[in-house]
């Protein structure tokens, strides 16, 4: 009897594969890869938010006395470990005033991601709306597309202090929405949003009854002495508001996958739900290092010569490219450049153009939604010397562009 070849793969994929987009970071990860491989060298990558410094070494000790005991190797609780929520309570205390109930109001999460893009599992059904900034981190949109969601983009604008323009969203659609997505100190504009802000969404979201998912990812990296605030310092805001840190930027430890979701009670045995459908718990040292670098690290003088560090790399990076005349605003926090490219290109081309030309890798603007196609991120997680060999040819590159415009205040409108 012949033999009979399958010429067609044995299922289809899914339909909602085809409309994601494509993850940006991973794509910038080949394209060196692909260079490197070619025989390019001395590529400087300012396109990623990969922390260069070394996790604290305390922290690092915790993990492997507490991996060395045998009773630490089993399934860890789907909550997290109390010892770890009971550690993440009492930062939350220490640093902004809150009290947290470590039982139902903290919740240890495979790094703040996971959570950001499960909330979106734990909420919509198909047709359900949530709000998102434009520009913003992919995972919000990501999470809302796999839930069968709808996203709502609202623009972030320069002239309004990047922060959305909260009057400019009918209310019908603040009455048919369920999340609202929000992000301070902001990937990738850099700025912090100021308390008055808070309040005005903490109302928001208790006159429509929607879900507040506050990404917290930056909240001790800041410059010029400023500080940013929790979402859940506003009163009443833990009815209506999750939290999400992480672990990765204040502490260096990114591939560690280390975070947790506070705040509201129900959101969090909701996200439960879905992360024990999902993933069966972290790694018990890993939480114990967290522990340790909440209880020890962060008292420390660490944070502040963090803080410190990238402060030098944004301010090498903003003087250099004001010293061309070059448009930039200094970041008030996080850990990236927002920066306009020249007339008459887009990001996506500049970067481009900048990786073939240059050996410098940004994220183009439109990996972060619409309104950001006439811009790049830069990311200051590399060492100093990095930093300036990048900015230098950047530097470089504009100065035979010429210089560009501020794009329209005025982006293209929103999808209601």
């Amino acid at each position: 009897m012949a033999e009979v070849t399958i010429t067609r793969p044995a299922a289809r994929k899914a339909q909602k594969l085809a409309g994601l987009a494509p993850y940006v970071f991973a794509q910038l990860d080949e394209r060196v890869y692909r260079l490197r491989e070619q025989g390019a060298a001395d590529i400087v990558d300012l396109g990623k938010a990969d922390p260069d410094q070394a996790t604290p070494a305390a922290v690092v000790r915790r993990l492997q006395e507490t991996a060395a005991d045998p009773e630490n190797h089993h399934y860890p609780a789907f909550r997290g470990s109390l010892f770890f929520r009971e550690a993440v309570a009492r930062f939350y205390r220490r640093r902004f005033g809150v009290m947290l109930d470590p039982e139902r109001e903290v919740l240890a999460l495979i790094g703040s991601k996971e959570g950001l893009f499960h909330i979106s599992l734990a909420y919509l059904d198909a047709g359900d709306l949530a709000v998102i900034p434009d520009p913003a981190f992919p995972a919000y949109d990501d999470g809302v597309w796999f839930a069968g969601g709808r996203a709502v983009r609202v623009p972030l604008r320069r002239h309004l202090g990047w922060l959305p323009d909260l009057d400019a969203v009918p209310a019908d659609i603040w009455r048919r929405t369920k999340l609202l997505f929000l992000n301070y100190p902001n990937n990738p504009t850099g700025v912090l949003a100021p308390r008055s802000f808070l309040e005005r969404v903490v109302d928001l979201a208790r006159r429509y009854a929607f879900l507040i998912c506050y990404d917290h990812a930056y909240s001790e990296i800041t410059y010029d002495g400023r500080v940013s605030p929790s979402i859940l310092e506003v009163p009443g805001a833990k009815d209506v508001a999750v939290e999400f840190m992480t672990f990765s930027k204040t502490f260096n430890m990114a591939g560690w996958r280390l975070g947790a979701a506070v705040g509201c009670a129900e959101a969090i045995e909701s996200l439960l739900v879905v992360q024990s459908h999902i993933n069966s718990g972290i790694f018990a040292p890993i939480q114990f290092a967290g522990a340790t670098a909440l209880d020890e690290v962060w008292p420390s003088p660490f944070a502040a010569a963090l803080r410190a560090e990238y402060q030098r790399r944004r301010d090498y990076a903003v003087q250099s490219l004001r010293r061309i005349g070059w448009h930039v605003d200094p970041p008030q926090g996080a850990v990236y450049l927002w920066l306009p490219v020249p007339a008459g290109t887009d990001g996506e081309t500049f970067a481009e153009r900048l990786l073939e030309t240059y050996r410098v890798v940004v994220a183009p603007g439109s990996a972060f939604g619409r309104t950001g196609k006439h811009h790049v991120r830069i990311s200051l997680t590399t060492a100093y010397e990095n930093v300036v060999k990048g900015i230098d040819r950047l530097a470089e590159c504009l100065a035979k562009a010429g210089e560009p415009p501020w794009p329209d205040a005025r982006p293209e409108p929103p999808i209601w």
